[in-house]
């Protein structure tokens, strides 16, 4: 494919963009059937695919059906989704494969160990000794005042994301205490109200909820590698 300079690419709608790097992403063409793959999962959103250079045998990918470049640019309920599908695929492992646990993770940008412009969900199976040291991260020291610095920074923003607007200091010398007025009537029902309500219904063992039943067995291999952590 002829590449493209600079100028051209500016002339592109970000429609055409888009078009153009579905037409040049091997992960796309997996998900089209163009390119052959290991499948172990696919639905109307996303495909999990076996990688064909696993860090252990049965390291999953599972690919959005959209292309995106980094997990940034995905609709939140697209990546709830994805997450949702992880979930399954790591008990998958635990079950089918005996792993003693699993590794999660994404990558978002080249500098982050990111190698396709096609964002995936990594789901790793672990065994015990089993050689692999990439989480091994380093531990820094960063100071007090560095410290305030970022975490002012980073709260910033994910505030300004999440649409959150910070409250100005109230001084609790001058602020005038509010003053509720209550009813007897609505006293009298405060008092009655039962704490077992609706709010904190708990199920009888005997009723079915939309969770979903762990085998015994497989059940406790999960209680297992939870209980390493206790």
């Amino acid at each position: 494919m002829t590449e493209l300079t600079e100028e051209q690419l500016a002339q592109m709608s970000p429609e055409q963009v888009a078009e153009m790097q579905k037409q040049q992403c091997i992960f796309c063409h997996i998900i089209s059937g163009k390119v052959a793959s290991k499948k172990i999962y696919e639905d109307e959103k996303c495909l999990a695919i076996l990688d064909i250079n696993p860090a252990n045998p049965g390291h999953v990918l599972i690919l959005p059906k959209e292309h995106y470049s980094i997990m940034p640019l995905m609709p939140e309920e697209e990546i709830a989704y994805l997450f949702r599908i992880a979930k399954k695929v790591s008990k998958a492992q635990i079950r089918g494969l005996k792993a003693d646990g699993t590794n999660i993770f994404a990558a978002n940008g080249a500098v982050a160990g990111q190698k396709a412009p096609h964002f995936m969900i990594h789901v790793i199976p672990r065994k015990e000794n089993d050689g692999i040291t990439v989480f091994n991260l380093p531990k820094n020291q960063i100071n007090a005042e560095d410290q305030a610095k970022i975490r002012q920074a980073v709260k910033g923003k994910v505030n300004e994301q999440l649409g959150i607007k910070e409250e100005e200091p109230v001084d609790v010398e001058k602020a005038e205490p509010e003053k509720v007025e209550t009813t007897v009537e609505e006293a009298e029902q405060e008092e009655g109200t039962d704490p077992t309500g609706p709010m904190f219904h708990v199920p009888p063992p005997d009723e079915k909820s939309n969770e979903e039943v762990e085998p015994e067995e497989d059940r406790s291999k999960l209680d297992e590698i939870s209980n390493l952590f206790k």
